[in-house]
């Protein structure tokens, strides 16, 4: 926060989004939609006066006596809101027709692989280059928003307690709540997607060494994310954790250390039979 003094009063001024209120946050999203450099100076004093009409509740007698350089001034400390990424959990949930929808916890650490299976087919659709579907950001946010579970008081004493309060996804439910969450502001839509941006990047970095970094010139076999799923479908062949449903209520971290350590394995082997080829190779000139 930053301290600024009007007329002997001081205010704390946010300088980035995790000091922002959830309210503010859904607030200031929309307006990062305009590129702020590309604006002629007028235009882009406004848009920095809406901007710090939402973090600096400054009385309106006080506002209306402000110079053009304190303006000015003012209007400089909210350039961070074009410039800095939201990187944490902007709100802890959001209210649709008296019913309260849970985010997941940062780092997916309550979330399940089939979540994350699901989320990421719902975004590729909802960002490809040709023929997005603009629809498709209300199932992703239906996938991971959820109520609290009706027996969350004995589910959390309970062997199978996971972390995780939310109802276990479904799709059919995911689907109907995808319809009404387009009643949902565009600010407090983009909050949903910028922390999924942020926890997803995080977490497949986190997890580069599951994928085959190799350059190919072929196509990928899955362009619409499907490969999560079949991925999946893998695990519950080889039985680790059960059968395919019981593989996707597994914690996503759970399920991608072990797709770590298998593919990890994988490479070592065929390192290893490429090295004993070679010195056959070498033996036999």
């Amino acid at each position: 926060m930053k301290t600024v003094w009007l007329n002997t009063t001081a205010y704390q001024l946010p300088q980035a989004w995790p000091e922002c209120t959830s309210r503010q946050i859904t607030a200031l999203l929309p307006l990062t939609l305009v590129p702020l450099d590309l604006l002629e100076p007028p235009e882009r004093a406004v848009l920095k006066a809406r901007a710090l009409a939402e973090i600096l509740p400054v009385p309106k007698k006080t506002a209306q006596q402000l110079t053009v350089e304190q303006r000015y001034r003012l209007g400089q400390l909210t350039r961070w809101i074009w410039t800095e990424k939201l990187q944490h959990k902007p709100l802890d949930w959001f209210e649709v027709d008296g019913v309260h929808y849970h985010l997941p916890e940062p780092h997916y650490s309550n979330t399940s692989a089939i979540e994350i299976a699901m989320a990421n087919i719902h975004y590729l659709a909802y960002t490809r280059p040709e023929n997005p579907n603009s629809l498709a950001v209300y199932s992703l946010i239906a996938t991971l928003c959820r109520p609290v579970r009706k027996d969350a008081e004995t589910f959390r004493q309970s062997a199978d307690w996971n972390g995780d309060l939310r109802e276990e996804f479904n799709s059919v439910l995911a689907d109907e709540r995808a319809r009404r969450f387009q009643k949902l502001s565009i600010g407090q839509v983009m909050a949903v997607l910028k922390y999924f941006e942020w926890m997803n990047n995080r977490f497949f970095e986190s997890y580069q060494d599951v994928y085959d970094s190799d350059e190919s010139d072929e196509p990928p076999l899955y362009k619409n994310g499907e490969g999560i799923l079949t991925s999946l479908m893998d695990i519950a062949k080889l039985g680790v954790f059960g059968n395919f449903d019981q593989v996707c209520k597994q914690n996503v971290h759970t399920v991608w250390i072990f797709l770590r350590d298998n593919n990890l394995k994988i490479k070592r082997e065929t390192e290893r039979l490429e090295k004993e080829m070679e010195d056959l190779r070498s033996e036999a000139r």
